[in-house]
């Protein structure tokens, strides 16, 4: 169609992103949390960059967002990037279109209820005219902030359609973890000095695992957020991952690039030990070198060792991203979804690479 108020505007095109055993591609297809939760997320991540309890070297954080992007998706990302600058204009442009109307529509109302209207029907007929040419620009301004985003489809053969469904279960299961941790530093103790059992201090901090969309692209189902409180927030799509700062700031990784790991974490916990938890034995605040109770302390006191699953998210361009959670059985198997799901999209890249070279 031809825009008459914004003529210069280009409408961004649904994208049809395929993914299989030919890696992925994508394919023109012509034509929120809520602002408290988000609010309170950035409070939490910016108090926490302002006051880390742990020196620099011992964080654990990705890179800088702009160096994390795979190679494979950085067309798609600047796709993303001028979408996303393009809804802010526009909107932008409608709000100072709305004030307008707003403006001028009081200026005509109080016009239409003088007694001596009459002396007015010329400043009556401007603004009757320029309240209608501003309602037809909020209706083209509308439809082209609507047209500013980017819906994805995402189509995958079968077999992959199903290990993500096993990845979707996996992770509403992680969700019912009652404690859920990113694990943001880690410092190797003096257990001699400091009179430990402890190998390392971990610095912690909850965080919550969410059903959420973004407001840089639309899909037909939320995508899941594991919440980061040092860094961006990690979104888990079919055919690849995003981390997420700002509709200006986030990265695509390829889940070919991401290595994912895990372990069990015993844990000296001097907190509530979680319900869904196992207590792996005791230790005391004070120890020994053998580990035994130093009893030169009267208040020493006993310690359960707590068992977590600990999950490990890396790439070679600088992901760095721990986490824990209590329910060290919900954790293994979110682990294991997520590692069946990455080695047979790898295996499939592997294969092809290897197929294109022989031919």
């Amino acid at each position: 169609m031809e825009w008459k108020y914004r003529p210069d505007f280009k409408a961004f095109p649904g994208i049809k992103l395929s993914y299989g055993k030919k890696g992925i591609s994508t394919n023109i297809v012509l034509p929120q949390a809520s602002p408290a939760e988000e609010l309170k997320r950035r409070q939490e991540k910016l108090s926490h960059q302002l006051h880390k309890p742990y020196e620099a070297q011992h964080e654990i954080k990705s890179a800088a967002i702009d160096k994390l992007t795979s190679a494979s998706l950085q067309d798609f990302k600047n796709l993303l990037l001028q979408a996303s600058a393009s809804h802010v204009d526009t909107g932008q442009l409608l709000n100072q279109a709305r004030q307008l109307y707003t403006n001028k529509h009081k200026k005509l109302s109080r016009l239409q209820h003088v007694l001596l209207k009459r002396f007015f029907k010329k400043r009556i007929a401007r603004l009757e005219a320029e309240t209608s040419s501003l309602t037809e620009e909020m209706n083209e301004l509308t439809e082209q902030l609507q047209l500013s985003v980017i819906n994805l489809e995402i189509d995958s053969e079968d077999i992959y359609f199903d290990l993500y469904k096993n990845l979707r279960e996996a992770f509403l299961l992680l969700k019912q973890s009652h404690k859920k941790w990113d694990l943001t530093s880690s410092k190797r103790t003096n257990r001699v000095a400091e009179r430990t059992a402890a190998d390392s201090t971990i610095t912690r901090s909850e965080i919550e695992l969410l059903e959420k969309s973004l407001p840089i692209i639309q899909t037909p189902t939320p995508s899941f957020c594991l919440h980061n409180i040092n860094g961006g927030d990690m979104y888990i799509f079919p055919a690849f991952m995003i981390i997420y700062e700002s509709k200006d700031d986030f990265a695509l990784i390829d889940y070919t690039d991401i290595k994912i790991s895990y372990r069990i974490q015993k844990f000296i916990e001097d907190e509530a030990v979680p319900k869904d938890s196992h207590i792996a034995g005791y230790t005391w605040y004070k120890v020994n070198k053998d580990g035994s109770r130093d009893r030169r302390f009267s208040d020493n006191y006993q310690i359960p060792i707590a068992e977590y699953g600990e999950i490990s998210i890396r790439s070679n361009n600088g992901v760095n991203e721990l986490f824990s959670f209590s329910n060290k059985e919900y954790a293994v198997l979110f682990y294991k979804a997520m590692h069946d799901y990455i080695d047979s999209l790898t295996t499939a890249r592997n294969m092809l690479a290897s197929f294109q070279q022989h031919t």
